[in-house]
């Protein structure tokens, strides 16, 4: 089983990575993380790839395609800023352009080559209700890559205004149980945690 991770926190060790490692405490099988670390410019709107397949971009993001295409699961894993996904997340999402161009510009883009996957969304709030639009938006960028919404969990540490998400065991919880979920070793548990 692969698992991609895309970090959009602007914290090396803040409370989108301490939801993370608990993530990755249940997760089997190999991964692979892309951070704002990784190297990945933003998508400029060169609009290169509505006639060609793939990005302008020389960058990392190059070999994670073929990753992204292949793997089982994609995880999204974002703070919340002003009732939206971060900047850093926006970012490493915006070069999935090229399968959005494919579908609707150049035509050419085939489902099957973009294996059909599991979703987890990690989100990290002060303010509860904020989490509505970053949770549409990811569903946006996770279709692109093929993550239906029934097949996507949701996991939210909110209040981290008041307790860092490292005292939220119910937030603890859900992100180890969705990891076990994608590993197999829950068994058919469903939904948001």
């Amino acid at each position: 089983m692969k698992t991609l991770i895309i970090n959009g926190a602007a914290k090396k060790n803040g409370d989108t990575q301490t939801l993370i490692d608990a993530f990755l405490s249940g997760l089997s099988g190999e991964y692979r993380i892309i951070s704002r670390e990784s190297g990945i410019s933003p998508c400029t709107d060169c609009r290169r790839c509505w006639h060609t397949p793939g990005c302008s971009i020389a960058d990392p993001m190059q070999e994670i395609y073929a990753y992204l295409c292949d793997c089982d699961n994609v995880v999204l894993a974002s703070p919340i800023w002003f009732s939206s996904l971060s900047g850093p997340t926006l970012d490493l999402c915006s070069q999935f352009q090229t399968f959005f161009a494919g579908k609707f510009f150049r035509h050419d883009f085939i489902p099957q080559s973009v294996r059909p996957k599991n979703g987890v969304l990690l989100l990290v709030g002060a303010q509860p209700g904020t989490e509505e639009q970053p949770i549409k938006n990811a569903k946006t960028i996770l279709h692109l890559v093929n993550v239906p919404d029934d097949k996507l969990t949701v996991v939210r540490a909110m209040h981290n205004d008041q307790r860092p998400a490292t005292e939220d065991e119910a937030a603890l919880r859900a992100a180890r149980l969705a990891a076990e979920k994608l590993s197999g070793e829950r068994g058919n548990d469903e939904g948001d945690f």
